[in-house]
């Protein structure tokens, strides 16, 4: 698959796999050493702040990957395609970024790939390639007894809108399912035991 830049066509990795990477890089926290050493260099040749330095760095590691080592010359276009492509073209997509996080396909992978062989008999883990677009197609049409499904409700929930005793369930329920950026290395441990007893049908209560 290409898309148009100036008057040149350019291959891009539409796979989901690669979009959800580039997801990483870019929304992520973490930062890596060529990201910071990229930083420095483009601090001293313009002036920018280091954080905007950092984010430039970011998307440039982003770009590389999605065009394939062959990143246009027009920078601008190239990355404003790119978050066209992850958008599935939707603007509304890219503005949901400032709302309240409720997925990481990274740390939900399991889940997910649980949802899809429920609803699909797709494996992601062994399909060879599979359009990003399709795939968030498939993902929104997730039935509501997927466990990621219920999960995301959890997260997503407002408690005015419950009473007492499911306010104190769902306050439960985030703890359990909070994603990595909202909780503690000792939670995230616990996390991890948690999502694996769940994945083998296990019981929770030495644990919770």
């Amino acid at each position: 698959m290409s898309v148009d830049i100036g008057s040149e066509k350019y291959e891009i990795d539409a796979d989901f796999r690669t979009i959800m990477n580039i997801e990483g890089i870019i929304f992520g926290k973490e930062v890596t050493e060529d990201q910071k050493n990229f930083a420095k260099k483009m601090m001293k040749e313009i002036e920018i702040n280091e954080k905007d330095a950092i984010t430039n760095a970011k998307y440039y590691d982003a770009l590389k990957i999605f065009y394939k080592d062959n990143i246009p010359d027009d920078l601008e276009e190239a990355m404003e395609k790119m978050l066209w492509f992850y958008s599935c073209g939707k603007e509304e997509t890219l503005k949901a970024k400032t709302k309240k996080k409720v997925i990481s396909f990274e740390h939900d992978f399991d889940y997910i790939n649980a949802g899809f062989m429920q609803d699909y008999k797709i494996d992601l883990f062994e399909v060879d390639f599979l359009h990003w677009w399709k795939f968030m197609s498939l993902f929104s049409a997730l039935h509501d007894d997927c466990k990621i499904c219920e999960i995301i409700g959890y997260r997503s929930a407002e408690l005015k809108n419950f009473d007492k005793e499911q306010r104190k369930r769902i306050r439960e329920m985030q703890k359990i399912y909070a994603l990595p950026d909202e909780i503690s290395k000792e939670e995230k441990k616990r996390q991890d035991e948690i999502t694996q007893i769940l994945l083998n049908g296990g019981d929770l209560s030495g644990i919770l």
